[in-house]
């Protein structure tokens, strides 16, 4: 079945991948910050919370020799942030490259990505609350990713829907990071069968190149204000309604804060 995709602009408002709009919503996510080593070969993607998430989840998923997939507590010095430090070479693992690539998020709606990427995950979730997926462009070499699986999600989000946002474009408009936020996916009798979450998506060679950046530099991208693309059935619930999409935010973070 064919997935409907909307994009909406204008909105004031954060549904928790935006650090803008009104002053009194509670804002989610702030920033994410890109890094990579001094030889370009090892780079690391985060996605930066804001203080008003106060989780203490915490768990990594080491991927071979390559690097990890991670997501860090709260702490009265330093946020939650869920992201990954990898090795540009892991894009060209054999045991990779025989996988079924996928062009969808874990509750089956669209990645937002142009073309398919593997997946790659534990035979067993880290906790039955949390887990880790990776996601690795074996075709172009461009992309790579991380989708962490809350289990507050499943009752705090709506199972047919994804809402993202893009953290840079070069000079043609294409987006070179992407985060998105996903509910649960659910079997025909209502049971929850993978948590929903959150996914950050970086596009490492548009980064490098089109952010003129510098071996060791650190990058902060800050979200497009107020243009958001929503996917599922549940879309047009939120679909230029803000309270709708504040409410839903607040209770997001409700959840995330319960999340231990």
């Amino acid at each position: 079945m064919l997935k409907r995709i909307w994009v909406v602009s204008g909105l004031v408002l954060s549904l928790a991948l935006s650090a803008s709009g009104c002053k009194q919503q509670p804002k989610i996510i702030d920033h994410v910050v890109f890094k990579p080593s001094e030889n370009l070969e090892v780079v690391r993607v985060s996605l930066v919370f804001t203080n008003n998430v106060q989780t203490n989840v915490s768990g990594s998923f080491t991927i071979m020799n390559y690097g990890t997939l991670f997501a860090n507590p709260y702490t009265p010095t330093e946020p939650f942030e869920v992201g990954f430090d990898l090795d540009t070479d892991i894009v060209n693992e054999q045991q990779f490259v025989h996988l079924e690539p996928t062009t969808v998020l874990p509750n089956g709606l669209p990645l937002g990505l142009p073309y398919a990427v593997v997946e790659i995950r534990k035979p067993t979730p880290i906790s039955p609350n949390f887990d880790i997926y990776g996601y690795v462009d074996v075709l172009h070499g461009a992309w790579l990713g991380v989708a962490t699986l809350f289990g507050f999600v499943d009752n705090y989000f709506p199972e047919d829907l994804s809402v993202s946002q893009v953290f840079f474009r070069d000079d043609q408009g294409r987006p070179g990071v992407l985060a998105s936020v996903f509910g649960p996916t659910l079997d025909n009798n209502g049971n929850v069968t993978r948590s929903g979450g959150i996914s950050l998506f970086a596009n490492i060679k548009q980064l490098i190149h089109k952010g003129m950046l510098k071996p060791g530099q650190e990058l902060v991208l800050r979200p497009e204000p107020g243009v958001f693309s929503f996917a599922g059935r549940a879309a047009n619930r939120y679909v230029g309604h803000p309270q709708e999409l504040m409410g839903l935010e607040g209770r997001y973070l409700e959840g995330l804060n319960r999340l231990r």
